[in-house]
């Protein structure tokens, strides 16, 4: 059962490796991903038969468009990055973003000691973000500059995702009826990225990427069925320790070489993060 509860973390923090091993394009990760994703959804929909309203499907499409704008940008900056250094700041950024709009447009917040929790929480997240990224040597400039344009794409990619997650919030949409809507928009904008680089389209590389797709739809579909046995907040808690499998894995998996003190530093802006998910998870 333990394992169960990590079954999003693992989706989520396998999903990026596999993507970046199928050495593809970002456009041939993202339809490959957006394509295993509507398989599944739609398997799931047909055993579950959910009830489905204009309004939840509608939202639900749209939700997944912008989860595939977030999901685009993200595969786009693994160019420029290790998955190693690239997702503790694309969890932690979105992580932030789902925390403000919770705070200050859904008014979650209502007492001094969330906000102190919730504030002490974004500030470990913050420093986590720091120390992940930190280089024992001055990099070179053009390796800022390409530092600069990985970290631009990474806030855009955060900026999608967290109106892929709070776009259903704020509408009161949820439910298993949102699940294969949601992965028809996640493909139909999929589509549209592919029509318009049309020229990098790889239909091998795209076979390659439905076992990344197949891997988020893991985790998506287990966090949904965690829900009703551990609550929204424990079951959102355990699915963030992804970041530590992407972080670690992308090591291992890429055999990318850290100095002792980045290493150290690495290891504890992972704790940082998980310290500050922890905080701002027991304010749920």
């Amino acid at each position: 059962m333990i394992f169960f509860y990590f079954l999003p973390a693992i989706g989520w923090g396998v999903m990026p490796l596999i993507a970046k091993l199928t050495r593809a394009k970002p456009i041939n990760q993202l339809v490959g991903t957006t394509t295993a994703a509507v398989s599944v959804s739609l398997l799931f929909t047909f055993f579950i038969k959910p009830e489905f309203t204009n309004i939840s499907v509608m939202i639900a499409f749209i939700s997944g468009c912008f989860w595939a704008i977030g999901q685009y940008f993200q595969f786009y900056s693994f160019q420029f990055l290790p998955v190693s250094e690239a997702m503790p700041i694309s969890n932690g950024t979105q992580l932030i973003g789902t925390t403000f709009v919770a705070a200050f447009f859904f008014q979650e917040w209502t007492n001094v000691s969330m906000w102190l929790i919730g504030s002490g929480g974004i500030l470990l997240i913050v420093l986590g973000i720091w120390l992940t990224s930190w280089k024992e040597k001055q990099t070179l400039e053009n390796q800022k500059r390409t530092n600069r344009k990985a970290v631009a794409f990474l806030l855009l990619s955060s900026a999608a995702l967290t109106v892929y997650v709070v776009l259903p919030q704020a509408f009161q949409v949820s439910g298993s009826g949102i699940l294969f809507p949601q992965a028809i928009g996640m493909w139909s904008a999929s589509a549209v990225f592919a029509f318009s680089k049309q020229r990098e389209i790889d239909w091998q590389q795209i076979r390659k990427n439905i076992s990344t797709g197949i891997a988020w739809s893991m985790a998506n579909i287990s966090l949904f069925l965690m829900i009703p046995i551990l609550g929204v907040a424990k079951s959102f808690t355990f699915s963030q320790f992804a970041v530590l499998i992407s972080m670690y894995g992308g090591l291992l998996v890429f055999k990318q070489k850290k100095k002792r003190k980045e290493f150290l530093l690495l290891s504890l802006g992972g704790a940082c993060i998980i310290g500050g998910i922890l905080l701002i998870g027991s304010i749920k």
